[in-house]
Formats: C-alpha cells, structure tokens, sequence
C-alpha cells in the first residue's frame, strides 16, 4: 500500500514538472515572435527616420551648389514631411491638435509595391514621419544663427502601444 501511494505522489510531481517546462517553453516562443516582428517594425522606422535626414542634408547639398543661394540652402524652420524625391521643403505638416507626430494628418507613409514609401496617402498607414527644422544652438562670435537642427521622428502603433524613434543631427554653415 504504501508503495503504490509513493508512486502515485511521484507520477503527479512529475506531470507537474513536465506541464510547468511545456508552459515555459511555448511563453518564451510567443514572446520571441511577437519581439521579432516588433524588432522589424523597429528597424523600418529608423531608417525610414534615417531617410528623413538624408533628405535634408540632400537639398541643403543641392541648393548649396546654386551660386545664388546662401545659407540655409534651402532649409528653412518648420515642420515638414518629405519623400525621397522632394527636391525643396515645401509640403508643410498638418496637425489635428498641438504639434504632436501622433496628431499630424498628413505625415502618413504609404507602402508602394515597390517597398518604397512615399507621401500623400489616402488612408491611414503604419508609419507617420515628421521632420522638423529649427534653429539650432547659437555657435558664438559672429554666427548667430548658423546651425540648423534636424529632428526626423517615426511614429507607429502596435497592438495599441504607441513607438517612435527619432534621430537628430546638426547642420552648420561652415563657410
């Protein structure tokens, strides 16, 4: 009697043990495929931030090369939304309340079958870029005003959690 009893309390632990590795198991392999694709989303956003700077920097480069232009080149203050081809800031962003990315209307990236993202969409998107340039911190002596600040920030949801990434950088008149 006792014997059988013994047995029975070790069959019980065991299929204990074995139901709290199988739970474990599977939670660790959720929680990997909801971070991976989370962790593509991600990558898209900063490059498509990236872009959003190089941009900038494009037609600064671009205006700088046109004898009649002086600084800032082109790159005047405000909030902008910009696509690879846009060859002036000129598409201002537009806001339902305060200035705010997750509030801009018109800052929606739209897929194109080609994996490329361009603005202006019909419909509500993953992505929102907003770029915004300002003046940037004052470099002393007799440059005021010769820095521009460059603030490209991606917006997205997730399962009703909001993400964004944003990634600065500085231009200067260095002439």
């Amino acid at each position: 009697m006792k014997r059988s009893a013994q047995s029975l309390i070790e069959t019980i632990v065991a299929i204990g043990m074995i139901t709290v590795a199988i739970v474990a198991i599977l939670s660790v392999g959720l929680s990997n495929l909801m971070l991976s694709g989370q962790s593509s989303e991600r990558v898209m956003a900063t490059n498509l931030a990236r872009e959003g700077i190089e941009i900038v920097n494009a037609i600064r480069s671009s205006q700088r090369l046109d004898p009649d232009q002086t600084w800032p080149y082109g790159v005047t203050d405000g909030n902008w939304i910009l696509t690879y081809s846009t060859e002036i800031l000129s598409t201002a962003a537009t806001f339902s309340d305060g200035s705010d990315i997750a509030n801009c209307t018109n800052c929606y990236l739209c897929r194109h079958t080609t994996d490329d993202y361009y603005y202006p969409c019909a419909q509500e998107e993953v992505f929102r870029r907003l770029v915004v340039v300002s003046v940037g911190d004052d470099l002393g002596g007799n440059c005021s005003g010769c820095e521009k600040k460059i603030v490209s920030t991606v917006y997205w949801a997730e399962r009703g959690r909001p993400h964004r990434i944003q990634l600065e950088t500085r231009l200067t008149d260095w002439r």
